[in-house]
């Protein structure tokens, strides 16, 4: 089981070679998301100034995101994943080595649900999680 933070959407959104590469060699995986990283995908459609002056290039891309995201199991933001990942944050706050907010709720949710392993290229904020394994792709 994997978890697929925002980075690995979007290199898949862009076809990068590496995602194909790793989605290719891992055909039975099951792949997760979180409702951050839906949020995060849905905010960088919103808020493209390119995409806001271009209706139909902003509906298309929309689209194809939609469509991904359909792919993956969407976990929740439940009062347990909040929780854990206060408990995630907290620790590296004592620690002197705070992370966003929002990588610390996907942790959050991927510790609770019992997830090891997060592809992602944000190694930096993820490799402080010491229950997580980065998987960079």
């Amino acid at each position: 089981m994997y978890l697929a933070d925002t980075t690995f959407l979007i290199d898949s959104l862009r076809k990068k070679t590496n995602v194909q590469t790793f989605l290719k060699n891992n055909p039975t995986e099951f792949l997760f998301t979180t409702e951050i990283n839906v949020f995060e995908l849905y905010l960088g459609i919103y808020s493209s100034k390119i995409l806001a002056k271009d209706p139909e290039l902003h509906q298309k891309r929309k689209n194809r995101m939609e469509e991904l995201i359909q792919k993956f199991q969407v976990l929740p933001l439940g009062r347990g994943e909040i929780i854990e990942a206060a408990k995630l944050l907290g620790k590296l706050y004592r620690q002197g080595k705070p992370i966003d907010y929002r990588d610390g709720l996907v942790a959050g949710i991927a510790v609770f649900n019992n997830i090891k392993k997060i592809l992602t290229k944000n190694k930096d904020h993820f490799n402080r999680i010491e229950e997580l394994v980065v998987i960079q792709y």
